[in-house]
């Protein structure tokens, strides 16, 4: 009965002993833990200073003029934000345009003229404005 105790004991300590190495971090591991604890916070005006650059490269990026004329050809698609009443045209108010078929109608962006598909939203024909 005692050697069955110092065994069990004997294996519980070398259990605990080994533990935490196994749980050790690895070198690489290691090494980034060390580096993210070396790094500076930002501080408040540079953490503003990169909020305020960001939105003003995006809001550049967003209003790219798009020249369907150049842009756009048959066969493609028509983008989403294009797809709204507010670009519909009628066709009998503009002396360039054709009467539209069924499921088409014309859309004006940027002042080009674009004949779609109103399923399929694919672009029929474009008219340089």
């Amino acid at each position: 009965m005692n050697t069955l105790m110092k065994a069990i004991v004997l294996s519980i300590s070398t259990a605990l002993v080994a533990a935490p190495a196994m749980a050790a971090p690895q070198q690489d591991q290691k090494h980034q833990v060390q580096s993210t604890h070396n790094q500076k916070a930002p501080s408040k005006q540079q953490q503003t200073k990169h909020q305020t650059q960001t939105p003003a490269k995006h809001q550049v990026q967003q209003k790219k003029k798009v020249d369907p004329s150049r842009d756009w050809r048959a066969g493609q698609k028509v983008p989403s934000q294009y797809r709204g009443n507010s670009y519909k045209v009628d066709h009998n108010k503009h002396h360039k345009l054709t009467k539209p078929g069924k499921n088409q109608q014309w859309i004006k962006v940027n002042g080009d003229y674009v004949l779609t598909n109103v399923i399929s939203h694919a672009i029929i024909k474009i008219i340089a404005g």
